[in-house]
């Protein structure tokens, strides 16, 4: 017993036992008094709540010599058998490696055999939702109508993956996630047990590290004693876990809160240094922001934190408007690990756009209300035309102005035979050019406006907005827009998405949307290692009619006159 790690030495015993799942306890300990036992149960719930613990306790108590109150004895031999993993009226099977439909065959022979010892004969399915399809039919009819002495226990992580003939059959019961204060206190026992002495800030950092799992608290526990011996500190835990102080997770955000570029990247570059894990660091930080978050909203009850430390967060965020503080959340949350970034870059650059992009917003809508000075002409920000490219066609027929429902007159007027008028002023000239209306111009300036409405639309396959930037060279003749690509393959992929009716549709639109104009666009693709892809062969009215019902090319071929 003493070589058994921690997990497995303080399993729950009893139901009282059971940690932060007083709800299912109290009704299965209900169910066990008055004699309401059902013939199956569905247990669910995150990883290390104690949903395996909880089938192992009721088949001790259904099948307990001297019951007490609702709970088994843990001393006469039946409860022993099974503490001690030699119950045979217990079967224990892990369904995601016996999860074909024969070891199902296999219970539906043995179920209709008597138990050994006890009254009831106990069926325990671990990881319930890895049944194969058919195992899952071939249980159904034995869990819903099982001989008398037969209780079903399912358990799962992912219970959304049963089939519901299955659930409907069962007695669901959640199990949720347990609160650090409750695992904190569960660890304060074994601690007392054990004989180690550790620091209650220490468990309850080892306590919030476990995201809720019981059984992962109790590993970190152990490890934490195996490396770090007794007494154990809060700083030795935060060292074995790569987790940074709370007082300088909270400098770092009130620095990106208050703008405060280089010296949020000095302290986070720091701390990268010493080697800090920098995945703990971005949950430290948005845990942070999240408390931070609650209080501006008026919850401050919601934070569990102590006075002092209520007081320095009500202080760091006084001047710190609730949109600045939403602003970062969500950067925050946006950031990406998933790749193992050995660096701080995916977290510098959230700071940076979270410390200035509040800033940076607020400069240009100022900009955009000041009155254009004299002699200068301003020209309408991309800002405003952006939304109309990422919306449907019947709004950007409606948002466009007058002037833009016109077509546009050729890019080089004829000469006029008209005398020619007094030469303009130079300040009319540079407002002439700067709001000029060749779309070609107009093109290379909304460009960049274009790729970003591109880049927030879900398309079939490929990310247009993405793609588009590898186009190094755009040409508008007439209604025919040509777009070179960087290479061949980029522009198979533009081809390849391009079938797609509404694809095609949505970037004409953004196009046609961004320079003002209604005259209907040709796209053509070429790239330096290909030969150039056109689309003449889509200009037919009956193609066109086709693809807009849903329709798609499979074949062009031109016809061979002999």
């Amino acid at each position: 017993m003493t070589n058994q790690v921690y997990y497995r030495r303080w399993r729950p015993q009893c139901l009282a036992d059971l940690v932060g799942q007083e709800p299912v306890a109290r009704t299965l300990k209900q169910a066990i008094l008055r004699k309401r036992i059902a013939h199956a149960y569905l247990f669910c719930g995150p990883r290390g709540t104690g949903k395996t613990s909880t089938a192992r306790i009721m088949a001790k108590a259904v099948n307990c010599l001297n019951p007490q109150d609702g709970e088994p004895c843990n001393a006469c031999r039946l409860c022993m058998a099974v503490n001690e993993g030699r119950a045979l009226d217990l079967v224990e099977i892990d369904a995601a490696s016996n999860r074909g439909i024969d070891e199902i065959r296999s219970i539906r022979e043995k179920v209709n055999y008597a138990p050994a010892e006890g009254a009831y004969k106990v069926y325990v399915l671990d990881e319930a939702h890895m049944l194969t399809d058919a195992a899952a039919d071939a249980l159904l009819k034995t869990l819903e109508e099982p001989p008398g002495h037969v209780i079903f226990i399912l358990a799962t992580t992912e219970p959304h993956k049963l089939p519901g003939t299955i659930v409907s059959r069962c007695q669901r019961y959640d199990f949720h996630r347990i609160t650090p204060a409750a695992m904190a206190e569960r660890l304060t026992q074994i601690c007392q047990a054990e004989g180690i002495v550790a620091d209650p800030a220490a468990l309850h950092a080892l306590a919030r590290n476990a995201s809720g799992s019981l059984r992962d608290a109790e590993n970190l526990l152990e490890r934490a004693v195996t490396s770090l011996g007794t007494p154990l500190g809060l700083e030795q835990v935060r060292l074995l876990l790569g987790l940074a102080s709370e007082e300088r997770v909270r400098a770092l955000v009130g620095h990106v809160l208050h703008g405060r570029v280089p010296q949020a990247l000095t302290l986070l570059n720091a701390m990268a240094t010493e080697g800090l894990d920098l995945r703990q660091l971005h949950r430290q930080m948005v845990d942070e922001l999240r408390e931070l978050l609650l209080l501006k909203s008026g919850a401050p009850e919601m934070v569990p934190q102590a006075e002092e430390v209520l007081r320095e967060q009500s202080a760091l965020i006084t001047q710190v408007p609730l949109e600045r503080l939403l602003h970062t959340m969500r950067l925050m949350g946006q950031v990406n690990f998933r790749n193992d970034t050995p660096t701080a870059l995916p977290l510098e650059l959230a700071l940076i756009e979270a410390a200035q992009g509040e800033a940076s917003r607020d400069s240009s809508a100022s900009t955009a209300a000041r009155p254009a000075a004299v002699g200068t002409a301003a020209a309408p920000p991309p800002m405003a035309r952006r939304p109309a490219a990422s919306a449907p066609p019947a709004q950007q027929a409606a948002r466009r102005p007058v002037a833009a429902a016109r077509p546009q007159p050729p890019a080089v007027p004829a000469p006029s035979p008209l005398p020619p008028a007094p030469a303009p002023s130079p300040q009319t000239s540079v407002a002439t050019a700067q709001a000029s209306s060749d779309p070609a111009v107009r093109l290379e300036q909304e460009w960049d406006g274009i790729l970003k409405a591109l880049n927030r639309q879900k398309w079939r396959r490929f990310n247009l907005g993405a793609m588009l930037r590898n186009c190094r060279l755009r040409r508008l003749e007439g209604n025919t827009l040509t777009l070179e690509f960087t290479h061949r393959s980029l522009m198979e992929r533009m081809e390849e998405e391009m079938d797609n009716p509404e694809s095609r549709r949505n970037v004409l639109d953004a196009i046609t949307a961004a320079l003002g104009i209604t005259t209907p666009l040709n796209l053509a693709f070429t790239a330096p290692n290909g030969p150039e892809s056109t689309d003449k062969p889509r200009q037919s009215p009956l193609v066109q009619a086709a693809l807009g019902m849903g329709g798609k090319i499979l074949e062009e071929a031109e016809e061979r006159h002999e």
